[in-house]
């Protein structure tokens, strides 16, 4: 009855606004995607496809351009009086999509709301201790220690206005994890270049372009109606028949027909997501396994044997058609501080070994667990599942995968409710500092958000802390390297590969690949 009110209300309240008069050239523009934003509030969940659709509705101080590059946002301009001290100058004349002006308070409180203990984006204001407003045009950021990757992480950090979250009991995030909600999870107010018209969770969200925004648009659409076709073939049907303008990811199997079909075009590249497994390391008795009497993933040994049974070039070439790279890290080549010699894997692909492994952990006859993993989230993610169970299959281990829609999937293993599991991560600022924050750092103090499998090692936890506060490029580069070796020694992951981009258009729509695999929206031509 709750959702039922909350979607009533969100409908009502968007259906409000003043229809805008669009130029002669303006587009409607229907999209279609595998998964579907997660809530609408802007700091609730650290979720690649909830961030890709509120960041066409809210904006940070900064954001990046067409080349992932920083530029001026809401903030014009900065400078550092200080080490520790960022000081912002807001942008004259922005205005939420209600009609309520842009003021350093605002700024003050989104910060704040960030920082809070419901909020899933701790993670990009690590190392501040106070925001506050020095008069209504500036804000003053301060670190607890020179942060060299704060800068890279404030597009994430979305501004909302403080009044309309009073006046709609939204002060805090919503815990999307508990399945919590407020009026922020249905309805929205940024100062981005698209508002929120209308929203129905798993179905379709409208947006439709702000004809009050600070910025010149690039874009030429009017209306833009995301849906969420979950099916990989029902959503290139949706193309093919022009059902659709848009959508992502095309399958792999369906790429070169969708290419060869005239008037549409795919666009493939390498993204910066990794995927991995990840086991429950922390347990004193696994949640789905069939040992009783202790946890066999708190064993090193096991963990290397899961992993020297796994041929991940033969998942990369067959699973994913080639569009794949194998990897050993955690991290993509080119993000920040990342050292390219962390690419190969730490453990051979040996099924032999890994027999041996399990034998003298006291597991020679096998075991079986559970594996949770998304069936609508990635590119043949259900399958990648099941090439990884035949695979362990081998060794002796009786792997059940446990596929599930992605709005189920994240709730239930972001609440550590699970085992084994497969997913993917994506440092959205393109530093390393991200990924060793939310995945390979122990789960306290706001850190290791989606370190599900609670890993846990304090000299990595040190080095990570470093990492947040070392200036210098080349110390940097040098302890996240050393971090990761000993993660990857310990097997706390086993990471698989680097996931390809495949975006699908029909003829007239033009957009940039983004490495990110974030759709904007705003950088979008359609004829």
């Amino acid at each position: 009855m709750l959702r039922k009110l909350m979607i009533a209300g969100a409908l009502a309240a968007n259906m409000v606004m003043p229809a805008p008069v669009w130029a002669a050239d303006m587009k409607d523009i229907t999209w279609a995607a595998q998964d579907d934003a997660a809530t609408m509030d802007p700091h609730a969940f650290n979720h690649g496809m909830t961030m890709t659709v509120l960041s066409h509705i809210y904006e940070g101080l900064v954001r990046r351009d067409k080349a992932m590059a920083i530029e001026p946002a809401l903030a014009e301009s900065w400078d550092q009086p200080s080490p520790t001290i960022w000081r912002f100058k807001l942008r004259d004349g922005v205005a939420f999509h209600d009609g309520r002006p842009l003021t350093a308070d605002d700024v003050a409180f989104s910060f704040q709301r960030a920082m809070s203990d419901e909020s899933d984006m701790k993670i990009f204001t690590a190392s501040i201790v106070s925001v506050r407003a020095v008069d209504a045009s500036t804000v003053e950021v301060e670190t607890e220690f020179p942060n060299a990757a704060l800068i890279q992480s404030l597009p994430e950090v979305r501004i909302l206005s403080k009044s309309w979250a009073e006046a709609n009991g939204a002060l805090s995030p919503s815990n999307v994890r508990k399945g919590s909600e407020n009026f922020a999870t249905l309805n929205a107010n940024g100062t981005g270049p698209f508002r929120l018209v209308s929203r129905e969770p798993d179905v379709r969200t409208v947006l439709e372009a702000n004809p009050d925004w600070w910025d010149t648009p690039e874009h030429n659409i009017g209306k833009a109606t995301l849906v969420r076709i979950a099916s990989g073939p029902t959503r290139v049907a949706a193309l093919l028949t022009d059902e659709v303008d848009f959508a992502y990811p095309i399958p792999l199997q369906d790429i070169a027909r969708v290419r060869g079909s005239e008037g549409h075009a795919v666009l493939t590249g390498p993204e910066i997501r990794t995927m991995f497994l990840s086991m429950d390391q922390a347990r004193d008795v696994l949640l789905y396994s069939s040992v009783k009497d202790g946890n066999p993933f708190k064993d090193q040994r096991v963990r290397q044997a899961f992993y020297q049974a796994l041929d991940i070039d033969a998942i990369a070439d067959r699973i994913m058609r080639g569009s794949a790279t194998p990897t050993g890290n955690l991290m993509a080549p080119g993000i920040n501080s990342v050292d390219p010699s962390l690419q190969p894997r730490a453990y051979p692909f040996d099924p032999e070994a890994a027999k041996s492994l399990l034998a003298e952990a006291g597991y020679g006859d096998g075991f079986s667990v559970t594996l949770d993993c998304p069936n609508d989230r990635y590119v043949n993610d259900e399958a990648v599942c099941q090439a990884v169970a035949a695979m362990l299959a081998k060794i002796g281990v009786d792997v059940d995968v446990n596929a599930m829609p992605a709005a189920q999937f994240f709730p239930k293993v972001g609440s550590r409710d699970s085992s084994f599991n497969f997913f993917g991560y994506t440092p959205v600022n393109l530093d390393a500092f991200n990924t060793l924050s939310v995945i390979v750092h122990s789960p306290t103090d706001g850190r290791g958000q989606w370190n599900v499998g609670d890993f846990s090692d304090p000299r990595i936890d040190a080095l990570i802390e470093q990492v947040l506060s070392e200036m210098d490029p080349e110390k940097r580069t040098a302890l996240v390297t050393e971090a990761m070796r000993r993660h990857q020694e310990q097997v706390g992951h086993v990471p698989l590969y680097q996931q390809g981009l495949s975006w699908g258009m029909r003829k007239g729509v033009e957009t940039p690949l983004q490495i990110d695999n974030r759709v904007n929206l705003a950088y979008f031509s359609v004829n």
